[in-house]
């Protein structure tokens, strides 16, 4: 790593606020005007937006690996990332090299004296704009950092707006019931912009969908006209066969992610693609099955190790063990009782959810996968989250709990998280870092267990990084 690049990643994080308060002054003015002395790069591009509170990320991952199959220059905008900034802002699947940040960030910076008041997120999104306009993509696909109504990404004009599933997440900011946070999120819907819509409570459909009524937009509700089921999975990867309308064949589809939430956030990735299509942008079934199936979007149930019955050693796996032709050659009628294809040894998974609902969707999918394995959580979390409401849905399904804090200025202090886990009356340990943590509870269990790190996308990145070999900004 280079040190202008060093140096200009403190930059951004100079701009960064730990404090949870906003208000309405933090609107789009500001963020507009930035772009505008840039000459408008988010002008230059197509777009689709992405909001939700889950799985927004995987499904604009799942998008634009879609629409790169198809043979189309993208972008793809996401946050946080796991091990460097760089993850963030990707064109054709390559991150932005250091030497293209320090290069574009000499023009943030000559602004940055008449914009005191910006954010880190805000200069992030400038950058991203301008690799993009640079590098010429014919589509971005862009995920709204925090809500959506006030949001910085919320200056571009999509082609099509998506609203992932939502839950309580960031109450302090977007409103502490979720007909409040509805109002936010559905703030990216923009007149005469189709919307897809993910399953969602019935309150907060309505909502949404009020919202969409008022822009007079085409509503494209997934659950209500699509259909998906799950023909087989492992640890790794799983075959869904999904319908496109009530009339269309089923198509199988390939999907490197696991898990109940990962079929939903797939549906919803199909139907944003199905709308571009509808609007003259030609992305065939294929394309759409090998883009799926070359996704790759870690510390969401990633296997990190296969911990080995017979010689106790760690084994890094392959991607999947599932191939394009083994899956044309599933058989493609649903079935309620999908097999599970396991081996007989343990795992090592991380898994980055951080809130109640996504542990809820983390022991559903546990429960799909291993159902009658032991599992030992590692758990880490950031302060300002629901904390009590993790470890009430993990806790049912905890042989014990491993409590430890990752190397963020957020994390929740161990101590913390041994008062909000003694309710439950788990067996729990603590270590100081994710290591000792891995290394203490490898010791201690059965070959055949599963060992689960979560909490945080932080320290499931600290595990990822404690086994693999990854790129990591100092």
């Amino acid at each position: 790593m280079s040190n202008k690049y060093s140096e200009t990643i403190k930059w951004y994080y100079s701009f960064a606020r730990f404090d949870t308060k906003r208000s309405d002054k933090a609107k789009l003015d500001r963020m507009r005007e930035i772009l505008a002395r840039l000459k408008n790069p988010q002008k230059k591009f197509r777009s689709i937006h992405v909001a939700g509170t889950k799985g927004k990320g995987s499904t604009a991952a799942m998008i634009e690996c879609m629409i790169r199959a198809g043979g189309h220059a993208t972008g793809l905008f996401t946050s946080p990332h796991l091990h460097t900034f760089r993850e963030r802002i990707r064109v054709a699947n390559r991150m932005i090299s250091e030497e293209e940040v320090v290069a574009y960030t000499r023009k943030l910076r000559k602004l940055s004296a008449d914009f005191p008041d910006a954010t880190f997120f805000e200069w992030v999104t400038a950058l991203a704009f301008l690799h993009f306009a640079a590098q010429e993509i014919e589509l971005a696909v862009v995920e709204a950092g925090l809500g959506g109504r006030l949001d910085c990404t919320n200056v571009i004009e999509p082609r099509v707006t998506v609203i992932t599933p939502l839950s309580l997440d960031h109450t302090d900011i977007l409103g502490n019931n979720i007909l409040q946070i509805a109002r936010e999120k559905a703030g990216i819907i923009k007149p005469g912009v189709p919307v897809v819509i993910a399953p969602q409570p019935l309150r907060v459909l309505g909502e949404i969908q009020r919202k969409a009524n008022q822009a007079q937009v085409r509503i494209i509700n997934v659950e209500k006209n699509w259909r998906w089921q799950l023909l087989r999975t492992t640890p790794e990867a799983q075959i869904v066969n999904v319908r496109f309308s009530k009339n269309a064949r089923w198509q199988p589809f390939l999907l490197p992610l696991v898990g109940p939430h990962q079929r939903v956030n797939l549906a919803t990735a199909l139907a944003a693609v199905d709308v571009l299509h509808g609007r003259n942008w030609r992305i065939s079934v294929q394309s759409m099955q090998e883009g799926l199936a070359n996704l790759e979007w870690p510390a969401r149930f990633e296997v990190l190790a296969r911990l080995d019955a017979n010689t106790d050693e760690d084994e890094i796996p392959d991607d999947t063990d599932l191939t394009l032709d083994e899956m044309q050659s599933t058989l493609t009628t649903p079935s309620d009782n999908a097999p599970v294809q396991i081996e007989p040894h343990g795992y090592l998974i991380a898994d980055g959810a951080h809130n109640a609902a996504s542990a809820a969707e983390l022991v559903r999918t546990l429960d799909e996968i291993f159902p009658a394995r032991r599992v030992h959580f590692i758990f880490a979390a950031s302060s300002d989250k629901d904390i009590a409401g993790m470890f009430a849905a993990l806790a049912p399904r905890a042989e014990s709990f491993t409590l430890t804090q990752a190397q963020s200025p957020r994390a929740a202090a161990i101590e913390t998280l041994v008062e909000f886990v003694a309710p439950h009356r788990v067996t729990t340990y603590t270590a100081p870092n994710i290591g000792e943590a891995i290394e203490d509870v490898l010791d201690r269990i059965e070959p055949t267990d599963v060992v689960c790190v979560t909490g945080s996308l932080f320290i499931a990145a600290e595990a990822r990084a404690y086994f693999l070999d990854t790129p990591k900004d100092e």
